[in-house]
């Protein structure tokens, strides 16, 4: 139940660093910026990421309308395809679109964010296209009854999908998601943890945006606020650290990952020193190259056995957590 719990956080403090570390870098590449405006836009991200998640659950049930409508027009061909007619009605009848569309939480959802796809009939048509004859589609043909975990499966094959190898539908995402660069894979590993999670008997379909939204938007304001504040202090611990680099030649994704976990060792009592600087080597493998997660682990290291022989490490609660 626990694990079920922890699984179903959306916006969870990875993605809050990732956030923050996306904004500190576009501030450190505008001389002169305001930081305020990128603390904006970073503050806004938070909802637009999770207003794109909403978006592309909603793919389902209205691929399935797309579906009703290609049924009707078979059925009102002169001569129609009973073997047509029969695989959309097996396409339309997926119980795992059917949770999705009938969970009142997530009709609510839609219209708090303001989000819905409007008539897109030839996008739909063309995502078909690709679509029906593919092994995915052509499989799930086969088998005259259908479990809930074997809709919940196709529904993810189509996501995984249309989501990586569709380029007419990730254009169409990209137009409308300035976001989908940055956050697809966030937002593609949650919707496979909500259809894993999908039960027949299922009232909760949707994620919890936040565990705790006050404490997690203090934590990336803070985040963002303490780097930008203590700049100069970060960089000359850094820079004492790296006394045999040339500083202009060290990455600047590396430095910023490098501050923002020396900023959470100082800054932030309640996080265990081993969190801050595990969770800043795995961004590293994400948004650096091979060999920084060794540069960066290094350097991190050294910094901070000067900083407890100092005594300015100072961790309270469970950022005792050794």
């Amino acid at each position: 139940m626990l694990l079920a719990l922890i699984l179903y956080i959306m916006l969870n403090r990875r993605f809050l660093r990732i956030k923050a570390f996306q904004a500190l870098y576009s501030f450190s590449r505008e001389e002169g910026g305001d930081a305020s405006i990128f603390k904006k836009r970073m503050l806004s991200g938070l909802d637009k990421t999770y207003e794109l998640y909403l978006f592309l659950l909603a793919f389902g049930p209205e691929f399935k309308n797309f579906l009703a409508q290609e049924l009707e027009t078979e059925k009102a061909k002169y001569i129609p395809s009973e073997q047509q007619i029969e695989r959309f009605q097996m396409l339309i009848g997926n119980k795992a679109i059917a949770i999705i569309e009938n969970n009142l939480p997530f009709a609510e959802a839609l219209k708090k964010n303001k989000v819905a796809w409007s008539d897109h009939t030839d996008l739909l048509r063309q995502i078909w296209n690709e679509l029906k004859g593919h092994d995915l589609i052509q499989n799930y043909y086969k088998a005259e009854n259908h479990t809930i975990n074997e809709d919940k499966n196709l529904l993810a094959g189509i996501l995984e999908y249309v989501s990586a190898d569709s380029e007419l539908f990730e254009a169409f995402v990209e137009e409308r998601y300035s976001n989908w660069e940055d956050d697809q894979v966030l937002v593609l590993t949650t919707l496979q943890k909500t259809l894993q999670m999908l039960k027949e008997s299922s009232t909760r379909v949707l994620p919890d945006k936040h565990k705790d939204e006050e404490e997690d938007l203090k934590f990336v304001k803070n985040l963002f606020d303490l780097c930008v504040q203590n700049d100069k202090e970060l960089m000359e611990l850094i820079a004492a650290k790296t006394k045999n680099w040339d500083q202009d030649r060290i990455a600047l994704v590396d430095l910023i990952l490098m501050k923002m976990a020396i900023c959470e060792v100082l800054y932030f009592p309640y996080v265990p020193l081993k969190v801050s600087i595990n969770e800043y080597l795995e961004l590293a493998k994400l948004y650096s190259t091979p060999n920084s997660h060794g540069f960066i682990n290094g350097v991190l290291d050294k910094v901070q056995i000067d900083l407890r022989s100092n005594n300015r490490i100072q961790k309270l609660g469970r950022g005792l957590v050794d």
